[in-house]
């Protein structure tokens, strides 16, 4: 008992030192500086790469932004302004105009601020308090061919339309009288416009009388949108078809063929008719640019980017700027060769240029800014940690790591002896207490990157090295794998007391790909089954959403949420119609160390009826192109079980790329009982074809949005109340294969529409 009590105070003993040092030190350390260290959150190359824009704050509760212009040759700061926005805003999209940049910012007291910043150190704001957008204004802000572009309603409910373009800005009051039929409602980005889908970005305006109309997302030269509506027998889709061409036409695009990339392997750019629904040839690049993505540049320009090889693993980066009109090509591979693969595929990666200059642009996600010139290939990166230096430079009395390194590096008696005692103490500490975790923590790593197999010791002896008085000893384990018998060696620390001998059945973990394995025991299975426990999370907030491309007619989301100081991020589909908005809160639970959400939005508190654990087998698997952060989208149908009764459920969900998923496979489900006996009762009914007349979402359960369908069969509607696969999504016109109950109203979806 001695013995244990003399290690806290032996600790405490050597503690008391390094806190008296540690105040001293931060005390004389304070001295030598009294503020922070901007923190840069975007920079852009302008001037033909002469100057260079940086976005800074001083913190995470900074409510404005530094604009820092930097001499890039010079490396000196030539003016410094500030912007305000409210805390925690982001930056909106950038767009290249007239040798400046435009750059939104949201303020909650002036709404949305367009700001200009010229090269010359100018700053202009374009809005001036007229743009009063809600705080989920990211959503309806848009970068478009060197345009920006923004949607809205008004505090009074009146949608606008508004474009910056050459550093003007324009405005259209959509309930302006005689600029459509009725009054309009509503307003809502049509699907994957702004991503190349048309010649021209479209919105999808609902009027009062309950028609729709279609409005052109771009402002024609007297700043006005054009108009188009869709007709009384007239599918929604096929109206946004006719609304594209109609405004491609008027604004001199040409929508019969765009630049796309094809996604059939190995994703190419190809030319698409829009108005045909065809795709065409690959377009003729002077080398081949394979797993490709299209920037759209300005009204005639594109950037195609990609892979020199069909495998981007085995190739590099190679792109060419595109001229549509005059079919030229310019080569950026200079530039874009000096990137890594996932950078190009990166959402937030940026490349900008105007018509008829020869500098292409480029910021990166990680924050780094570059140009080449395509005529003399001319090019420059700036790494983002060269202009943190800049800044450090300019500002050399100012709390952080670089200036307490430098502060350091001057020695001194107080930074000597407060480093050997905090030495000293650190290696107690891991001695004592994070040694051992580590050790554990590597051990169920091992355990959990490979395969539990059975298999017998067949020779055993002691390596000669001792810890803490026990041997460790080396075993050959003998083990069948894939009908192959294999030995394979594992070293092990064990007590004498331990009864192992040649010829035991043991347990194994099995990597395959190190032909490594470790010993597994009870402990650590049940440590494992410990960690699987689910951690629920309440009322976490949407923080930001990143957009990695259409699934069908759905949109594949990084969702990221905040809840008592922890981020979470959770990869979803979104349908057409549904749009999840950031600082709307969630109910997530914690499963292995991955987030996913119980419910979000309205329905988090509703009450939840109680769960029924089941069982589904997986009948069929579709891998969807979508992977996010190493989890791929499948599309599943599952026939799970309660009883005597078996209901067939389609379902989307990402899985870790690593786990195998196959016909056959037997996974847990979870089912509110009312729901189960409602979709029993219905399945047992009729069935039949009906038309959907309209939709509404009520939040999600798990990541399936709730929807309220009410749809018509021979002259009689059915109300439909439940998630739906958002992969397929739930449009008014579509086509719905359903149980119904004549008696009370009610239907379920069995099948959705192919359209």
């Amino acid at each position: 008992m001695k013995k244990k009590r003399s290690l806290p105070l032996v600790n405490w003993v050597f503690l008391i030192p390094v806190l008296y040092l540690s105040y001293a030190m931060w005390k004389d350390y304070t001295r030598y500086i009294d503020v922070s260290t901007p923190i840069l959150k975007s920079a852009y190359m302008l001037d033909e790469g002469k100057k260079l824009i940086g976005f800074a704050n001083d913190d995470q509760y900074s409510q404005q932004y530094d604009v820092y212009l930097f001499d890039t040759d010079t490396e000196n700061i030539i003016s410094k302004n500030t912007v305000h926005t409210d805390y925690q805003e982001e930056l909106g999209p950038a767009t290249y105009q007239k040798d400046g940049i435009i750059i939104p910012t949201y303020d909650d007291s002036r709404g949305l601020q367009v700001n200009y910043f010229h090269a010359t150190g100018e700053v202009k704001e374009l809005a001036q308090g007229t743009m009063d957008i809600s705080s989920a204004w990211l959503s309806s802000v848009y970068s478009w061919r060197g345009r920006l572009i923004a949607a809205w309603k008004s505090p009074e409910s009146v949608p606008f339309v508004a474009q910056v373009r050459d550093g003007k800005l324009d405005k259209v009051n959509l309930g302006k009288e005689g600029l459509l039929p009725a009054r309009p409602v509503r307003i809502d980005e049509v699907h994957g416009s702004f991503e190349n889908d048309q010649a021209v970005p479209l919105f999808s305006v609902s009027l009062k009388d309950n028609r729709t109309a279609f409005v052109s997302g771009i402002l024609d030269k007297k700043g006005n949108v054009s108009v188009l509506l869709q007709d009384k027998n007239e599918g929604t889709f096929t109206a946004q078809d006719r609304a594209g061409a109609h405004f491609a036409k008027k604004f001199g695009f040409n929508n019969g063929k765009l630049v796309r990339k094809n996604g059939d392997y190995p994703e190419e750019a190809s030319f698409y008719d829009a108005n045909e629904k065809y795709w065409g040839s690959v377009v003729p690049t002077p080398k081949p640019v394979y797993q490709a993505r299209v920037f759209l540049l300005n009204d005639q320009e594109v950037l195609i980017a990609g892979s020199s090889a069909k495998d981007e693993v085995k190739g590099t980066v190679v792109g060419y700027v595109f001229n549509e009109k005059s079919r030229k090509f310019q080569d950026a591979t200079v530039l874009l060769k000096q990137l890594a693969y996932k950078q190009l595929k990166n959402r937030e990666t940026e490349f900008h240029k105007q018509l008829g200059s020869e500098f292409l642009f480029y910021r990166g996600a990680d924050l780094a800014s570059g140009y080449v010139n395509v005529k003399n290939q001319e090019t420059k990166i700036i790494p983002s940690d060269q202009v943190e230096g800049w800044l450090l430079k300019e500002e050399e009395n100012k709390i952080s790591i670089q200036s307490f390194w430098n502060y350091v590096k001057q020695g001194g008696a107080i930074v000597i002896n407060w480093g050997a005692w905090v030495f000293i103490v650190l290696a107690l500490f891991l001695g004592f207490s994070i040694a051992p975790r580590m050790l554990a923590r590597s051990n169920m790593k091992k355990l959990r990157d490979g395969e539990f197999i059975q298999g017998r010791i067949i020779d055993m002896e002691e390596t000669g090295t001792y810890v803490n008085e026990r041997p460790q000893v080396r075993f050959i384990v003998q083990f069948e794998d894939g009908g192959r018998v294999k030995d394979v060696i594992i070293k092990k620390v064990i007590s004498y007391l331990n009864p192992i001998q040649i010829g035991d059945t043991v347990m194994i973990s099995y990597n395959r790909e190190k032909n490594k394995a470790v010993f597994v025991t009870e402990e650590n299975i049940n440590h494992m089954a410990q960690e699987s426990t689910p951690v629920q999370i309440n009322d976490a907030v949407l923080t930001r959403i990143e957009r990695y491309g259409n699934v069908n007619r759905g949109q594949a989301l990084q969702l990221h949420f905040t809840a008592e100081e922890q981020d979470y991020t959770i990869p979803v589909v979104q349908p057409f119609g549904f749009e999840y908005r950031t600082g709307e809160r969630a109910n997530l639970i914690l499963i292995q160390g991955m987030a996913r959400i119980v419910r979000y939005g309205n329905r988090s508190a509703d009450k939840v009826s109680d769960q029924l654990s089941l069982q589904g087998e997986v009948t069929h698997v579709q891998k969807m192109p979508i992977i996010i952060e190493n989890k791929q989208l499948l599309l599943m149908e599952v026939m799970v079980t309660s009883g005597a009764d078996r209901i067939r459920k389609v379902n989307s969900l990402f899985v870790p790329a690593n786990l195998s998923v196959t016909v056959g496979t037997v996974l847990p489900v979870s089912m509110e009982i009312d729901d189960l006996q409602k979709e029993t009762r219905l399945l047992q009914g009729k069935q039949g074809a009906a038309k959907v007349l309209s939709v509404h979402y009520d939040g999600t359960k798990g990541e399936r949005p709730v929807a309220n369908i009410v749809v018509e069969k021979e002259g009689r509607t059915y109300n439909i109340q439940q998630t739906i696969e958002p992969v397929y999504g739930v449009v008014v016109g579509d086509e719905l294969w359903i149980a119904y109950d004549e008696g009370t109203k009610e239907a379920v979806v069995i099948n959705y529409s192919i359209r």
